[in-house]
Formats: C-alpha cells, sequence, structure tokens
C-alpha cells in the first residue's frame, strides 16, 4: 500500500511538472463551479455573513445584521471585509471569501465558509497548516459519507481538533471539528492531492485551469462522543447542493 502512495506522488509530481512547462497555452476560467453566496437558511439552520474590521486597533468581526452599512465597521468608521486581516495578509488579493455564522433552534453554532481561488490559483492550501497555526492540535482525520439524492454520497475530510484554554488571548478551551472539501467544475474530492492531480491534469489534458473552491465546516464536538457527525452530514447534505452549480448552469455561463 505504501508503494502505491509513493507512486500517486511521483504522478503528481511529474504531471505538476508538465503543467508549468506547458502553462503558455492554457486558458483561464473564471466561472467557478460554485455559487459565492451563502444561503440565508438551511433546513433548521440561519445564516448570517460575516464581516471583519482590518483596522489594527479594532480588528472586530460582526454579522451583518449588526451593522448599518456591511462596508463600514460600527465600532471604528473603517472598511469591513468578508475575510479576517491574518486571512487577508496571507492570501492572494484576487481570492473571494464569504464566511457565515449558522444556528438552529437549540443553540448549536456552526461557522461555513468558502474560498475560491483567483487567477494565481494559490488561495487553497492544506486547511491542517493554518489549524495548527492558530493553536489547535488535530487528534484524528477520517473520510465521511454525505448522502445527496441524485448522485454519489459526497466525501469529506473531517478533522477532529483540541485547543487549550488562553488567559492571554482570552480564548477558552474548545473540542472542536473541522469538515472541508474541495470542489471544482463537475469534480469534488476530500483531498487536496486529488485536487491538484485535477489542477495538473485540466492543464495538461484540455489546456484549461479552472478556479477551485474549498468549502469548510466547523462547530463543537463532544469529545466522548461522535453525534456531531448525524449535525454535520445534515448540514453539509443541504449546503452542498445549495452552493455548487450544476452542469446546465456552467453551460448557461459560459
Amino acid at each position: 500500500m505504501k508503494y502505491k502512495h509513493f507512486i500517486t506522488v511521483i504522478v503528481l509530481l511529474s504531471l505538476t511538472a508538465l503543467a508549468l512547462m506547458l502553462t503558455v497555452d492554457v486558458r483561464l476560467v473564471d466561472q467557478p463551479g460554485v455559487r459565492m453566496a451563502l444561503p440565508p437558511r438551511l433546513g433548521a439552520w440561519t445564516g448570517r455573513e460575516l464581516r471583519f474590521c482590518h483596522n489594527p486597533d479594532c480588528l472586530k468581526e460582526f454579522t451583518i445584521d449588526e451593522v448599518k452599512k456591511t462596508d463600514v465597521c460600527p465600532a471604528c468608521g473603517k472598511p469591513l471585509s468578508t475575510m479576517s486581516k491574518p486571512e487577508y495578509d496571507q492570501l492572494p488579493k484576487d481570492t473571494e471569501f464569504i464566511k457565515a455564522q449558522y444556528t438552529n433552534a437549540a443553540g448549536a453554532s456552526v461557522m461555513v465558509s468558502i474560498v475560491l481561488t483567483g487567477r494565481e490559483r494559490e488561495s487553497i492550501h492544506r486547511p491542517e497548516r493554518c489549524l495548527v497555526g492558530q493553536g489547535n492540535t488535530i487528534l484524528s482525520s477520517h473520510v465521511l459519507a454525505v448522502p445527496l439524492a441524485g448522485r454519489k454520497p459526497l466525501r469529506v475530510m473531517v478533522l477532529e481538533t483540541s485547543r487549550p484554554a488562553s488567559q492571554l488571548l482570552h480564548r477558552p478551551a474548545w473540542d472542536g471539528y473541522f469538515a472541508y472539501w474541495f470542489v471544482g467544475q463537475g469534480r469534488d474530492t476530500p483531498y487536496h492531492l486529488a485536487r491538484m492531480f485535477w489542477l495538473g491534469w485540466d492543464r495538461i489534458v484540455h489546456s484549461v485551469a479552472h478556479r477551485w473552491a474549498y468549502i469548510a465546516v466547523a462547530g463543537h464536538r463532544d469529545r466522548n462522543s461522535r453525534a456531531y457527525q448525524d449535525e454535520m452530514q445534515s448540514l453539509v447534505g443541504l449546503l452542498q447542493p445549495a452552493i455548487v452549480l450544476q452542469p446546465q448552469e456552467l453551460a448557461r455561463k459560459s
């Protein structure tokens, strides 16, 4: 089995190298495979988009129903953004980003975000790197199949995380989960390497470079239970059809 993974990496590296050599004739496709809009409702969940202040003396975040103007911070009057300042500083400037907080009547809260690559196609990287950089410990990872009507189940990468309390940051201890997957035009995968493979494949075989989206769902979990998976599966099962463009929609937009 280890040799199979080794061969996969070699093939991937070879395709990437070829793609780099052939980028002169590659056509960049601006139309993504997702809608950059999170629905206000997903079943029993109500969503509120988030806005972030980049003023170093403020750095507050708000839901859109807490601000009169979605582009002006109500605390300091500076501009608001759809991404936090650390995210803005780290990502290419043509990256598109949207994030919302979803809550239900039981008081549960889940964060949902979509990151869409720009022309540089460098906006997406392994989420594990960011989570660890934010002070989280990744306890385990597994792929979960989410049933969807009319197609094969969606495979989602699920990370179980833990973060200690921090008095300096005024942050309590946190046991959480972080589920993510990648969406291209007509493709989805829970694996970063698979996304890179398809990116290279499209460049070499079809001479196109599509904009890929990285979708994440994160929430709290009981460290002694996996009951959170039912909650997450239900939400993802509603989210995926709501944001992914169908082939006929892509054909109309092309």
